[in-house]
């Protein structure tokens, strides 16, 4: 199974997500961040329940092929299968934890498969977990950009630490009911319990009021192969840091944003965004907006439809710029309290400039010193 089969995948589960209720969200006081849950992506407070760090644990552990026993519902009787689960993902980036898992069957060149994506959004106490299946679906290896043809099912878990597993209830599909009958679909009887354990191991059980197709009962057996690991994988910064250089960062998120020739960098990187304060020549920023804006032109040809409109003239006054005079940067930040003013250079003959933007927001302003050489910008996802 390719990369871009699941990604498509994950858009939509992404995209469902989103529409539900906004999870509930709180700055923390630098001090009292979880380093554990700081290490699997999220800033936390060390209050925030730690019951479910084992689940996003196992779940990353799990990332790789293993193989797979299980049995599917037939119209009489449950018909076993051999085949091989594939499991991606992780728990860090994006505004939700993420994993992609894949049941394929047989074993030697798959036929069909059943595509299961697993979010994990942060609410009042603990994570809220939604589960979007797809299929079963039929599978080819030789077209593996197939999208899923066939509407999704929804359902929403709970995590008992104790019991290593999560109880999946059916849900109706988001837009389609009042949230008071929601409430009431998330009390019914649960559909199956999937078990996640320290290393990785997936198992479903007690499989109820599926229908017919469906898995009701499987377990990874062995791993068959790791989860590919590239050469200098992307680390991505949350929180407050201080970089040397513009070269020493990895994260795609930022680097998009962030010139390379960039030196004593301020940070601030929250999930859905980040803002920075860093020394620059005119030389190197100039060439910079110029790669930004001949970028857009690139990715808004293969993709019109996630970007604003410009025209060659509006990028012509977007790359002139603005005179705004002294400019102070309002640090701030979505997830954390700062226990000391964090107080960044002034500019005081600033110049502003704005890159392109998408659809959904997403983009950056920039603001530039000339004479100090001094530049900031603030930077949001969405």
């Amino acid at each position: 199974m390719k990369k871009e089969f699941s990604m498509v995948v994950v858009l939509l589960c992404v995209a469902a997500f989103l529409s539900a209720p906004p999870p509930i969200a709180a700055q923390t006081p630098a001090s009292q961040i979880s380093p554990e849950w700081q290490a699997l992506g999220w800033t936390l407070p060390k209050s925030y329940s730690p019951d479910q760090i084992a689940l996003f644990k196992g779940l990353n552990a799990a990332r790789g092929t293993w193989s797979l026993e299980a049995e599917r519902l037939g119209a009489n009787a449950p018909t076993p299968l051999a085949g091989k689960l594939l499991v991606k993902g992780g728990s860090g980036g994006g505004m939700a934890s993420a994993w992609n898992l894949i049941w394929l069957w047989p074993a030697d060149h798959p036929q069909h498969a059943i595509i299961e994506n697993i979010l994990a959004m942060p609410e009042k106490e603990q994570f809220g977990l939604m589960l979007v299946r797809f299929g079963p679906v039929e599978y080819s290896e030789d077209q593996p950009m197939q999208k899923p043809n066939t509407p999704p099912s929804f359902f929403t878990g709970r995590w008992d630490g104790k019991k290593q597993k999560i109880t999946w209830v059916s849900r109706p599909p988001f837009g389609g009911e009042s949230d008071e009958d929601a409430a009431k679909e998330d009390t019914s009887s649960p559909a199956f319990e999937m078990l996640v354990d320290a290393v990785g191991k997936i198992a479903i059980q007690n499989g109820k009021h599926l229908p017919e197709g469906q898995i009701q009962a499987g377990r990874a057996i062995v791993r068959l192969e790791e989860a590919p690991q590239k050469s200098g994988e992307p680390q991505l910064l949350t929180g407050l840091h201080h970089i040397e250089k513009g070269s020493e960062i990895s994260d795609p998120r930022i680097l998009r944003y962030l010139p390379s020739e960039a030196s004593d960098i301020h940070l601030i990187s929250d999930r859905n965004g980040h803002m920075a304060h860093y020394r620059i020549s005119p030389k190197a920023f100039d060439a910079f907006l110029e790669q930004v804006w001949e970028r857009y032109r690139e990715e808004r040809a293969t993709k019109p439809e996630s970007w604003l409109d410009y025209s060659e003239e509006e990028i012509a006054e977007a790359l002139k710029g603005e005179s705004v005079g002294r400019y102070e940067p309002q640090v701030r930040s979505t997830e954390i309290i700062f226990e000391e003013v964090q107080a960044w250079e002034p500019l005081e003959n600033a110049w502003t400039y704005s890159g392109p933007r998408k659809r959904s927001a997403a983009g950056a302003n920039y603001y530039y010193d000339r004479e100090k050489g001094i530049a900031f910008h603030d930077a949001g996802y969405w």
